[in-house]
C-alpha cells in the first residue's frame, strides 16, 4: 500500500498544484491531508477548492478550529472573508484524527495525545526545533491503539523518526516553509528551502517505509501574493524557506 501525505497547505494553491502533479504521477492508493488547509496570505479559496476536489482523507488542524471559532490571528483573519459557506461547511465536518489502513496508520495534526497544538517530535525550548528524545515522544503517542505508523504535521518540519517501534512521519508544509511560534516559548520554524513538501509511506513485506519530497514551483509568484496581503515576512519565507531577521 502506498499513501501520499500532505499537510499545512496554508492556502498556498500554487504550491499545492505542484505537489498534486507529483502525487498523481506516483499513483498512490490513498492521499492523506493533515490539516491547516487554507489559513495563510496566499489564495485561500482556490486552495480550498483544490483540496475539496482531491477527495483525500482529510482532517482538521488547529487553524480550521481557530478559523471556524472566529480566531483573529492574521492567517485566519485573511482567509475567513475569502471563503464561501461551502468551504466553511466542509471544514466544519472534518475530524481531528483518522485511523487508516485497517488501523495500521494513525493520522493527526499535532500529536495523538496532545491535540492539534502539540509538537510530536520537536523540542523548541531553545528557540529553534531539535528532535526530541524517544522518552519524551512516547507519551504523546497515547491513543494510537495498534498503529505502526503515525502521520503528523503542524511543525512544518519534514522528519522521519521512530519511537517505541512506531514510525513517525511529518511531511513538512506544502505551502508555508517557515513561521514564528509563541508557545511554549518564542521560537522559529524554518525548512531552509522554499520547496513545497510532501511524503510517501509504503507498506512492504519488511514493514513500512517513508520518503520525503521537496517540489519546486513558482516561489516568486507565491511571495508576491503574500506581499500583496501585507505579509512581507511570509513573502520572504516563500522565497527562501527562512524567516527574515526579527
Amino acid at each position: 500500500m502506498r499513501i501520499a501525505v500532505i499537510a499545512d497547505v496554508h492556502g498556498n494553491a500554487l504550491a499545492l498544484e505542484a505537489v498534486l502533479a507529483r502525487v498523481r504521477a506516483l499513483a498512490p492508493d490513498l492521499v492523506v491531508n493533515l490539516g491547516d488547509l487554507v489559513s495563510g496570505p496566499f489564495d485561500p479559496a482556490a486552495s480550498a477548492d483544490l483540496q475539496m476536489e482531491l477527495a483525500a482523507a482529510t482532517l482538521a488542524g488547529n487553524h480550521e478550529r481557530q478559523l471556524l471559532a472566529g480566531g483573529t490571528g492574521p492567517a485566519d483573519a485573511f482567509a475567513r472573508p475569502r471563503l464561501s459557506p461551502a468551504h466553511l461547511a466542509w471544514m466544519a465536518g472534518l475530524p481531528p484524527t483518522l485511523s487508516l489502513a485497517g488501523g495500521e496508520v494513525f493520522a493527526c495534526h499535532g500529536s495523538p495525545a496532545g491535540g492539534d497544538l502539540e509538537y510530536l517530535l520537536e523540542d523548541v525550548s531553545g528557540g529553534r526545533p531539535c528532535l526530541d528524545t524517544p522518552a519524551a515522544v512516547l507519551p504523546r503517542l497515547a491513543g494510537i491503539e495498534q498503529a505502526q505508523v503515525v502521520l503528523c504535521g503542524h511543525t512544518h518540519t519534514p522528519r522521519v523518526a521512530e519511537a517505541g517501534g512506531v514510525l513517525i512521519v511529518n511531511p513538512g508544509s506544502v505551502g508555508m516553509p517557515a513561521y514564528r511560534g509563541a508557545q511554549p516559548v518564542p521560537h522559529a520554524m524554518e525548512a531552509g528551502a522554499p520547496h513545497a513538501r510532501f511524503a510517501v509511506v509504503e507498506r512492504h513485506p519488511a514493514g513500512w517505509s517513508a520518503s520525503l519530497h521537496a517540489v519546486a514551483y513558482d516561489f516568486e509568484a507565491a511571495a508576491r501574493q503574500a506581499a500583496a496581503a501585507g505579509r512581507p515576512d511570509m513573502a520572504h519565507a516563500a522565497r527562501t524557506g527562512r524567516l527574515p531577521a526579527a
